[in-house]
């Protein structure tokens, strides 16, 4: 097999850009999790303790994560906040429009049942977004 310069350089190329990118499911394993821990769309109806079913089907009790928001938005309107649907905020992405969100705060210690507070309401997202435009991590620290 003879390769012209042409041909050798583009193999070249595409090795070395193979070899640069982030692989694809890695992004996807992070999107994934953003997902499981924050996206309940539509709400589920879980009975009188959302919190504690949600946290437990999640796989967020062992230990009990001390808080999480479950939002309740298509995953298109979340992904926006990323883009255009978003302002940048202290090196994160906050959201333009405010979004239905249901936060659990655990009531006990973070050992045995998990035992949850769940508090409903609206509020801005603020979320830090990976370079190609998905939300990796949601901040609870900036309550909006």
């Amino acid at each position: 097999m003879c390769l012209s310069w042409d041909g050798l350089n583009l193999l070249l190329f595409l090795v070395l850009a193979w070899c640069l990118a982030p692989p694809a499911h890695c992004q996807g394993l992070r999107y994934e999790k953003f997902l499981r821990q924050h996206h309940d769309h539509p709400r589920t109806n879980a009975g009188r303790d959302y919190c504690g079913a949600m946290m437990q089907r999640r796989g967020m009790t062992r230990p009990c994560k001390n808080i999480n928001t479950f939002i309740h938005a298509p995953k298109a309107q979340i992904q926006a906040v990323c883009g255009s649907g978003g302002i940048e905020y202290w090196g994160m992405r906050r959201s333009r429009a405010q979004f239905p969100v249901t936060t659990c705060s655990l009531k006990g210690p973070p050992w045995g049942r998990c035992s949850y507070l769940g508090h409903a309401n609206h509020r801005f997202l603020v979320i830090t977004c990976d370079p190609a435009g998905w939300p990796m991590h949601f901040d609870e620290s900036h309550i909006m």
